[in-house]
């Protein structure tokens, strides 16, 4: 029996979960990733974080390959503001030509809660649709959310700190998250984790194809039962971009 539609998202499947024909095309998807950081430049006086933006273009391949294809960006490179937190960027010091160690957490707890692909579930927005030509653009505060950055002196306290400075006895990090934690007067080259980048699942459809109507709990709402693409890794083209810290805010002209 085959799967039947409504107008937002298909029903429940009751015999199989779909499957892909890899006859189309023997090429991988191959995925262009411009990385830029606005403002270019940050000092420790402004209270938020720049904004990290991916730019994303699935670009033309074979002749009979899809024009379009669903990732599933979860915890990977491409969640943003998963990806601050769990090693998903690379930062690398240009005035001492050293790489800087990047704050990686684990969920543990979200590990073990099973993933859906179900309209309205919590995982819908990690579901994005690329269509050949066509840029996709996902950003995040490239900091600490909801905390204001501090340069590595502060950091390197393992203390949070109030407006005035002053350590407070909550504990926090000692690694670099986005900007806080970098040196000012330094210049950075924001790069993406290109081996995490491997673990982006994807399939030759658009998400509609993929998420289910809305409440649906049977069989094969979960993430892993669907037919997702394991023998044609993608291709990432994964550019950097700088970030310069200030010691002083520049003045306007």
């Amino acid at each position: 029996m085959a799967q039947s539609e409504t107008g937002r998202g298909r029903l429940g499947p009751e015999v199989s979960v779909p499957s892909h024909s890899q006859s189309q095309s023997n090429m991988a998807p191959i995925i262009n990733i411009e990385l830029s950081i606005s403002p270019p430049t940050h000092c420790f006086t402004r209270r938020s974080a720049p904004t990290v933006s991916l730019r994303l273009t699935l670009l033309p391949s074979a002749p009979n390959s899809s024009d379009h294809i669903t990732l599933y960006t979860e915890e990977t490179p491409l969640d943003p503001n998963r990806a601050l937190t769990r090693a998903g960027f690379t930062i690398t010091d240009l005035t001492t030509q050293q790489p800087v160690k990047v704050t990686e957490l684990r969920n543990v707890q979200r590990m073990a809660n099973p993933r859906r692909r179900v309209h309205g579930c919590f995982e819908e927005p990690y579901f994005v649709t690329l269509r050949a030509g066509e840029a996709e653009e996902l950003s995040a505060g490239f900091g600490r959310h909801g905390f204001r950055p501090h340069p590595w002196s502060v950091v390197n306290l393992g203390h949070e700190v109030d407006d005035a400075g002053n350590p407070l006895s909550a504990r926090r990090s000692v690694s670099v998250t986005g900007v806080d934690g970098l040196d000012p007067g330094h210049e950075y080259e924001i790069g993406l984790n290109t081996e995490d980048l491997k673990k982006v699942m994807w399939a030759p459809v658009a998400k509609e194809e993929i998420l289910l109507e809305e409440g649906y709990k049977g069989p094969g709402a979960n993430l892993g039962d669907y037919s997702w693409i394991k023998d044609q890794p993608l291709e990432f083209r994964v550019g950097t971009t700088r970030l310069k810290v200030l010691e002083e805010e520049e003045e306007e002209a």
